[in-house]
């Protein structure tokens, strides 16, 4: 072949090759804000130990909410340090650690559109057993959807739009540029004493200088196996207790007795009663120093534990009475104070013929 064909071929394929890079399809860039992303991310339930909440406001105090976990329960630590329901503390965590979302807007200036600068929106931090922080939020406005909202991360610009409502886990129901105060109330638990009898050896009922005792003893008792041959085997049954006797009690009274007396449900949680000096006062004004009528739970190997009930907080409503062993003071209604100690009376009556 001719050098001059050669060159041609040469050229012809340059050309086409120059045609097919040109015209070759390309891949867009991807645009990773547009797709639906976990919002937090390398934190697991069990690392959180404290979370916090608060509304900055224009005084020096802000308006707060402060959750720690102490010994395998959450306590709320700005409202006595009173117990928090277990179930609206795993939805909040849970939510916030499930939630997923997209971005919405990348710019500051979009922030007034959302209530959620730093001025107008609500902070959550989420700190670890060594107060570190894992994450800081700050949640915008109530969407338009129920189950939706907006979440920024602290110090970042990016507004997302997340699938869930934080504020309702918060029981935060209108407005937060008008948030004043958190409704604490709503996360106590108000089943102030929840005793396991199968965990007790011992529980004593004092009402008036009338004190009952029961506790739990083993017996022996026989019964035929599967064989036919008799046998033996060891049962545990509740006696009442008066001086030396032993007095046999009938088992399904001694339940219903426990429903009153180990499973105490409150009205509400009104202070905390700890070992200053004001705390010793607060023994005298609820009526708590020379208690008439207590409870006293006793576990194998264990300090005894008390429930003391003071005065009426108001004539026929109720008392106010202190799980010790919280540091708790609770009112109660007259209803279930007076199921708890006519016990006192009819207990001793429930004895086996």
């Amino acid at each position: 072949m001719e050098e001059k064909h050669l060159k041609i071929f040469a050229g012809v394929f340059i050309f086409l090759f120059i045609v097919y890079f040109v015209t070759k399809p390309r891949h867009t860039g991807v645009n990773i804000d547009e797709f639906v992303q976990s919002i937090i991310i390398g934190v697991s339930k069990s690392d959180i130990k404290t979370v916090e909440v608060y509304k900055e406001t224009a005084s020096e105090q802000p308006v707060q909410m402060v959750f720690n976990h102490i010994d395998d329960r959450w306590v709320i630590s700005t409202h006595f340090n009173a117990k928090a329901q277990k179930s609206s503390m795993d939805r909040l965590l849970d939510d916030l650690l499930e939630m997923t979302g997209n971005v919405r807007s990348s710019d500051p200036k979009h922030f007034e559109t959302y209530k959620i600068s730093d001025e107008q929106g609500l902070h959550l931090l989420l700190k670890d057993e060594a107060n570190k922080t894992l994450a800081n939020l700050i949640i915008g406005k109530k969407a338009d959807d129920y189950n939706t909202g907006f979440i920024r991360f602290s110090g970042k610009e990016k507004v997302y739009s997340i699938d869930k409502n934080i504020l309702s886990d918060l029981n935060i129901y209108g407005d937060i540029d008008t948030l004043s105060q958190f409704q604490q109330k709503n996360f106590v638990e108000l089943q102030a004493v929840d005793q396991n009898k199968d965990d007790l050896e011992m529980v004593g009922l004092s009402a008036r200088g009338k004190e009952i005792v029961i506790k739990k003893v083993e017996k022996e008792v026989e019964f035929i196996a599967a064989d036919s041959s008799k046998a033996t085997k060891i049962e545990t049954e509740w006696v009442l207790v008066r001086g030396d006797r032993e007095i046999a009690l009938r088992q399904n009274e001694v339940d219903k007795f426990f429903q009153d007396v180990a499973k105490i449900r409150a009205q509400e949680v009104i202070d905390y009663i700890g070992n200053s000096f004001q705390d010793m006062n607060k023994n005298s004004m609820y009526g708590f120093r020379r208690p008439t009528h207590y409870i006293m739970f006793k576990k194998p190997d264990a300090p005894q534990q008390n429930v003391l009930f003071g005065k009426e907080y108001e004539k026929d409503k109720g008392y106010y009475f202190n799980v010790q062993y919280d540091g708790l003071v609770y009112k109660i209604a007259k209803s279930t104070y007076d199921n708890i100690f006519e016990w006192s009376d009819e207990l001793p009556k429930k004895t086996k013929k």
